[in-house]
């Protein structure tokens, strides 16, 4: 016998750029001093992508990420720093533990979350047979569903129709839609206030 019907839900968190480490410098290769929501910078159910960002040139220093994806499994990235931008992993972070850099940072910079969130409706076989969601009041904000992990395939997505703020509720066909590698939900914070999943 298949799953019995399930539900989760999933807010996903405001993006900061200080929310993972506060604008700092190095004297040479260091860990970077994380701050006390280091652990818990996501909103919930959702991790997010991690941000650099300074007004240097921070584009020859390595930083590299430790901490878990939205399973709870450790995982690590390394990302070249930013030249007076932000820049973006392209792994999603449940939590960080660890932001080590491979030389001096000159000039202050700081590390924190994107508003790009992805949360895990279930990590094995199962159907997506139902979906609701309150949208932030952005057009066309897309609400994904990937097959496997965050940079899965795409099985289906919704968008919201206006700028105002929504109420969505797509139909799904009675036997649901299968991802037989696990089912994942991504979005925007911001153009998604809250979304409820319905699988088994």
């Amino acid at each position: 016998m298949g799953l019995q019907l399930q539900v989760k839900s999933f807010k996903p968190i405001a993006a900061s750029t200080t929310s993972v480490a506060a604008a700092q410098t190095t004297g040479g290769a260091a860990n970077l001093t994380l701050a006390g929501t280091a652990s818990t910078f996501n909103g919930t159910n959702t991790a997010s992508l991690v941000s650099f960002t300074s007004t240097g040139n921070i584009s020859g220093v390595n930083f590299t990420i430790t901490g878990t994806d939205i399973n709870g499994d450790a995982q690590e990235e390394t990302k070249a720093g930013p030249n007076n931008t932000t820049v973006f992993s392209s792994k999603f972070f449940l939590t960080v533990t660890q932001i080590a850099t491979s030389g001096a940072v000159g000039t202050n910079t700081s590390a924190g979350n994107s508003h790009h969130c992805l949360g895990a409706i279930f990590s094995g076989a199962n159907r997506v047979k139902g979906f609701n969601a309150t949208s932030g009041g952005t057009a066309n904000a897309e609400i994904k569903f990937r097959e496997t992990s965050g940079a899965g395939t795409v099985k289906f997505f919704y968008s919201s129709a206006t700028t105002t703020q929504d109420y969505l509720e797509p139909y799904i066909p009675d036997e649901g839609v299968l991802f037989r590698g696990g089912s994942y939900i991504e979005m925007l914070s911001g153009s998604v206030v809250v979304a409820t999943v319905y699988y088994g």
